[in-house]
């Protein structure tokens, strides 16, 4: 049975929004719910600040038509997150991308459990979860099927980031390869392509960066299936402004036969709209400690490097930061860029002294929003 191409419609909808109230049109129902929360203590009004993203979604995508055994999948789902001035996506380049035929490309579907996947892309992970699938597309409870979920970093696509998902069942040892790519304005648009099965989706949880999940099996044999966590804590990045995180939804729904071919009654749309509270306060930065190490005694007009390192002890991104030296004979200007909260940044300055004798070098380290800091080197340069 080719259970999961019909995976992708409902992970599309679970994926990008969250209905706390229930939706709902014709005699269809859809409901989940969005959690955007800090990592840190809080989230910051003027700064992003590492969030998890947690979709507890329990979907029931859809309900029967009036007089019908079946549920109804959802073909397009056109979805408004947060822009990119309050919710970002944050791929790091250091972190390699999942390619496309690690995970079989839509239309192609896959017998891959999950431990094998991770170790096709097992620096790749970004999240994980888990889904409830109606086999049959029936509404009868004892045909839903548990399937487990693996969130990949997809890289970037026209400067855009993008995540890979694929889902799989032990039930039927099918899976599914779907993706996805959120714009600057928070839209999130996606054409479900049209379904070659005879089930869907119920629900579908799904976290990034998450938790490790062990999940017990009992079915098609015993067995203990591990869900790592996401390898990057600082993919989602959030900003809390007006106190909530706010989203709307369309979905286009319509129903399908056995084979995945669509039947009346005619497709329609349920529209919801809605948010997920948020507080928020004003963080700040401060350039806390600037040390420096290198060579006490020189030669004039001979390079000298020196290792200075900038801190930031505030709770945002320090930025625009930059380092000048200063003193009788030396003098530097080096571009630091942004600091973290709580870390260190690094420079190497090269020095090339023109006076002759003991000097007092400054190392003064400035910012947009961190303040000034400085620290002082004693050279004797030589002859």
């Amino acid at each position: 049975m080719r259970l999961f191409s019909s995976v992708v419609a409902v992970f599309m909808m679970a994926f990008a929004f969250a209905i706390p109230t229930m939706a709902n049109a014709a005699g269809e129902t859809a409901d989940a719910d969005l959690r955007i929360t800090p990592k840190t203590p809080t989230f910051f009004t003027n700064a992003f600040s590492s969030a998890n993203y947690s979709l507890k979604s329990s979907i029931l995508a859809a309900g029967p038509f009036p007089g019908t055994p079946t549920v109804v999948p959802m073909k397009v789902a056109d979805i408004s997150n947060p822009p990119s001035s309050r919710l970002t996506f944050n791929p790091k380049p250091s972190m390699p991308v999942c390619a496309d035929d690690k995970l079989g490309p839509p239309p192609t579907s896959n017998s891959i459990p999950v431990p094998e996947m991770i170790l096709r892309c097992p620096n790749s992970l970004i999240g994980n979860g888990t889904a409830v699938f109606a086999l049959g597309q029936s509404n009868n409870p004892l045909a839903n099927l548990a399937g487990e979920v693996l969130v990949f970093n997809g890289g970037r696509s026209g400067g855009l980031p993008k995540i890979k998902v694929y889902a799989y069942s032990y039930d039927t040892g099918v899976g599914i390869y779907t993706d996805a790519i959120l714009q600057p304005n928070g839209r999130l648009l996606f054409d479900i392509p049209r379904l070659t099965a005879d089930s869907s989706v119920r629900q579908l949880n799904l976290d990034i960066p998450g938790q490790k999940v062990v999940i017990n099996k009992t079915v098609p044999t015993p067995q203990v299936v591990t869900l790592p966590a996401g390898q990057d804590p600082n993919y989602v990045q959030a900003k809390c402004v007006g106190n909530a995180f706010p989203w709307t939804a369309d979905f286009t729904m319509g129903s399908r036969d056995a084979g995945g071919n669509p039947i009346g009654p005619p497709q329609f749309v349920i529209s919801d709209t809605g948010s997920d509270a948020c507080t928020g306060v004003a963080g700040s930065a401060r350039i806390g400690s600037v040390q420096v190490s290198g060579r006490a005694r020189v030669k004039r007009n001979r390079p000298a490097i020196y290792t200075v390192r900038v801190r930031n002890t505030g709770n945002i991104a320090a930025t625009g930061v930059r380092l000048r030296v200063s003193g009788r004979g030396v003098s530097a200007n080096v571009a630091v860029g942004s600091i973290n909260p709580r870390a260190t940044r690094t420079v190497r300055v090269r020095l090339r002294p023109r006076a002759v004798g003991r000097i007092r070098a400054l190392f003064r380290a400035t910012s947009r929003n961190a303040g000034t800091r400085a620290a002082a080197k004693i050279i004797r340069v030589v002859r």
